[in-house]
C-alpha cells in the first residue's frame, strides 16, 4: 500500500497521524518514527516539520514533500533535496490569523505597558501608565509576505502608524515602503517597534543586530516572530545594557526547545514566547494537505511550490 509518512513536533504526532489517516484513506499514513513499518520503495509523500532533506531522499519514489507551514527553511539540508522532488508550502488562513492576532498582542503589551502593570500588580501598588496613543507610534514590519500584509493591516487598522522593509521592490503599497540593505538604517530609524517576519535566508541570518538597535527610536520594542537565526542574541543583550531597547518578544530562538542553560534566558527585558506565535493545527493543516496531496495525484496541484530562484 503507499505509505504517507509524517515528521513532526512529537506531541502532535499522534494527532496529524491520526487526522491525516482519517483522510487519506488510500494510503497509508505513518509517523517518522515507525521505522520498522515504513517501506522506503512504497513512501510517496513526506510530510514534515524539520524534516531532513537527506532522509526524504532515502524514499526512491517520493513524489514531492509537503512542508507544514508556509516557509521552507525549517528544511534541514534542503539544498541537497533530489532535484525532482518539488516541496509544496501549506498556506492556511489561521496561520495568518494566528501570526496578527499575537504580534498585537506583543505590539500592545509593550505600548500600553502591560508588562509594568502586571509587575505593580504583584507589589500591590496602584500605579496609573499613562501613554501616547497609537497613533503616535510606528512599528516597521520586516519581510512582506502573505503574513507580513496581514499584520500591517490589523496594526494599522488599530491606528499605529506602519511602515514595511522588504528585499525586493514593491510600487502601490499603502505603507511606507523600504526595500534592499541600503535603507535599513532610514526604515529603522522611525520605529518604535520592528516586527520580524523575515524568511531566513544567507542575507537575513544576523539582520536583527546592534546596527539596527541603534538605528531605532531610542527605547523601542524588538518582536522576532521570523527564525531565530535572525537575532544576535549577543547584540540583543548589548543594547538592553545600553538602554536602546525596553523590552524583545522572541517567538524563535537558535534552538528549540531552549535549553534551560541557554543564553537567551539570560536576555534582560525579553520575554521568550516557546514558539508560539503561529502554527498549523493538526486538524485544519491536515485538511489542507490532504487536500494538496489529492490534488497533486490527479496532477490539479497548481501551488504554492517551494520556488528557490523567487526566494519563497
Amino acid at each position: 500500500m503507499k505509505q504517507v509518512v509524517i515528521k513532526c513536533t512529537d506531541h502532535l504526532l499522534g494527532s496529524w497521524v491520526a487526522n491525516m489517516s482519517e483522510l487519506l484513506p488510500d494510503f497509508h499514513v505513518l509517523p517518522y518514527n515507525a521505522s520498522s513499518l515504513i517501506q522506503p520503495q512504497d513512501v510517496c509523500y513526506v510530510i514534515g516539520w524539520c524534516p531532513d532533506a537527506l532522509w526524504v531522499n532515502s524514499f526512491p519514489k517520493a513524489k514531492c514533500l509537503v512542508s507544514i507551514g508556509s516557509g521552507v527553511d525549517h528544511i534541514i539540508n534542503l539544498g541537497q533535496l533530489r532535484q525532482e522532488i518539488p516541496v509544496l508550502r501549506t498556506i492556511s488562513p489561521e496561520l495568518s490569523q494566528r501570526m496578527r492576532e499575537f504580534v498585537a498582542m506583543c505590539v500592545l503589551a509593550w505600548h500600553r505597558e502591560l508588562l509594568p502593570i502586571l509587575e505593580a500588580n504583584k507589589e500591590k501598588k496602584w500605579d496609573r501608565f499613562a501613554v501616547p496613543t497609537a497613533f503616535e507610534k510606528t512599528v516597521g514590519i520586516m519581510g512582506y509576505g502573505g503574513m507580513g500584509k496581514a499584520v500591517a493591516e490589523l496594526l494599522s487598522f488599530i491606528g499605529y502608524d506602519v511602515c514595511v522593509w522588504a528585499r525586493s521592490l514593491r510600487t502601490n503599497e499603502p505603507y511606507k515602503y523600504y526595500f534592499g540593505k541600503d535603507s535599513i538604517e532610514d526604515f529603522a530609524k522611525n520605529c518604535d517597534v520592528i516586527v520580524c517576519l523575515l524568511p531566513l535566508t544567507k542575507d537575513t541570518i544576523g539582520i536583527l543586530n546592534y546596527s539596527l538597535f541603534s538605528s531605532m527610536k531610542k527605547g523601542g520594542c524588538i518582536i522576532n516572530v521570523g527564525r531565530g537565526l535572525h537575532l544576535s542574541e549577543q547584540d540583543l543583550e548589548r543594547a538592553m545594557q545600553d538602554n536602546l531597547l525596553s523590552h524583545a518578544f522572541l517567538d524563535c530562538l537558535h534552538t528549540e526547545p531552549l535549553p534551560t542553560d541557554a543564553f537567551a534566558w539570560t536576555i534582560r527585558n525579553s520575554t521568550i514566547t516557546c514558539h508560539s506565535a503561529a502554527f498549523i493545527s493538526p486538524e485544519v493543516g491536515a485538511r489542507i494537505i490532504a487536500d494538496n496531496i489529492v490534488e497533486f495525484e490527479r496532477g490539479l496541484y497548481e501551488g504554492p511550490f517551494h520556488n528557490p530562484d523567487l526566494g519563497y
